[in-house]
């Protein structure tokens, strides 16, 4: 006999149900997301009935999780991960249609592992270092992609109503321009300081090229004779925006640093980047985001989980193949990007591209078709604990 618990997964408390084999509720209740009632919540499911073995299913895996995560595998259990969007789509299927409630998702959660429990991934312990990668990754993800982005595009927008010419001249997202700005901000300001000064100043803050971009930035003031309204106040703005930015390129920098440290000390980091494509970046998030390749099973499923595969859909006598709209888009991110770089800096993965291309496909479909046979690639590597060769496999 097997018991079967669906966690609905909250920050300060979880639902927990728990089905018999033939689908009867033993018990439906709330737990404290604490670890002394999570450990009384186990010895109480221990001592329901006569199983043999039980499997949990949990909604979420990381963040509030965590602790529920480390409590279940340091008492051994089986946990499967059912995703949020499995249990979504499924609950209309049972009594109550669209109703929504952490009772009734814990329920069909367990419900799905007692009808189709193995095809779940299974949650284990992330080693010390995978959790560190996780963790850094993720904080570079969000000072990356949603802080700096905010923030350089403000600064344009401030500056294109002071300064348009140099705003238009300058790449705002490298170290001299953002240094420059930093510093002066208006046309007035820049002829009056000077390219020698300016020049000067920027080398002492180690910018590359500095006699270069400060001619390049007084030739811009040179060529606005007119001082736009606010132009003071914005240019304090300016200013200010662009040494946030700068600061910020040295706490993703410090990250980078530390995330190539753990990818190097990382068993099968090197095996990972040396795959063409692959540099520290993408390699720190595919060893933090796909854990122990073994759950997938295969390649196959690993490709289908990324959302590389191509899905079929089929009726009637219309069959055809499209790109996958799921599947985990950490991974699907970092098997395009990679295999748009490898298009780029490896003879193989272009020649696979051009066929491809030349096949009918489009450019993102070509890449897609790339990222999906490099999914094989990798696998083999992983499962073999070899570094990538060139063979004809990649092209075939």
């Amino acid at each position: 006999m097997r018991h079967y618990v669906g966690l609905d997964v909250g920050k300060g408390a979880h639902w927990a149900c728990v089905l018999g084999t033939e689908g009867r509720v033993l018990l439906s209740r709330r737990v404290e997301a604490t670890e002394e009632a999570l450990e009384a919540f186990c010895s109480e499911i221990a001592q329901l009935g006569n199983a043999d073995e039980r499997v949990f299913g949990i909604d979420l895996t990381g963040g509030p999780a965590a602790l529920l995560e480390a409590v279940l595998i340091g008492r051994n259990e089986e946990v499967r991960y059912v995703p949020g969007t499995v249990v979504n789509k499924a609950r209309e299927a049972y009594a109550g249609g669209e109703q929504k409630s952490d009772k009734r998702d814990a329920f069909v959660i367990a419900d799905h592992l007692r009808l189709r429990w193995e095809p779940f991934s299974e949650v284990r312990s992330r080693e010390e270092d995978v959790a560190e990668l996780r963790a850094l990754v993720a904080h570079r993800r969000d000072l990356l992609v949603q802080d700096q982005t905010r923030r350089v595009t403000r600064l344009r927008e401030l500056l294109v109503s002071v300064f348009p010419g140099l705003e238009a001249t300058l790449d705002l997202t490298k170290k001299g321009p953002l240094c420059a700005v930093s510093r002066v901000a208006r046309p007035a300001a820049v002829r009056r300081l000077g390219e020698a000064r300016l020049a000067r100043w920027l080398e002492a803050r180690g910018v590359y090229g500095a006699k270069k971009l400060a001619s390049r930035v007084v030739a811009a003031a040179k060529a606005q004779r007119h001082e736009l309204p606010a132009a003071e106040a914005k240019a304090v703005l300016v200013a200010e925006i662009a040494s946030e930015v700068l600061r910020t390129k040295e706490r993703i920098d410090a990250l980078e640093a530390r995330l190539a440290e753990l990818v190097e000390a990382h068993p099968e980091g090197k095996l990972v980047m040396s795959l063409p494509g692959m540099g520290a970046i993408m390699t720190a998030e595919f060893l933090a985001e796909a854990g122990d390749l073994s759950r997938f099973g295969s390649a196959d499923r690993f490709a289908a989980a990324a959302g590389i595969a191509p899905v079929l859909r089929a009726s009637g006598s219309v069959s055809y193949r499209r790109r996958a709209k799921r599947g985990n888009r950490v991974l699907k991110r970092v098997f395009y990007q990679s295999a748009h770089c490898a298009v780029l800096c490896h003879e193989r993965s272009r020649t696979y591209y051009r066929r491809k291309r030349a096949e009918g496909k489009g450019h993102t479909q070509a890449v897609i078709a790339l990222a999906r046979r490099r999914v094989n690639v990798l696998w083999a590597m992983l499962r073999d604990g070899t570094f990538y060769e060139d063979r004809a496999s990649l092209a075939a």
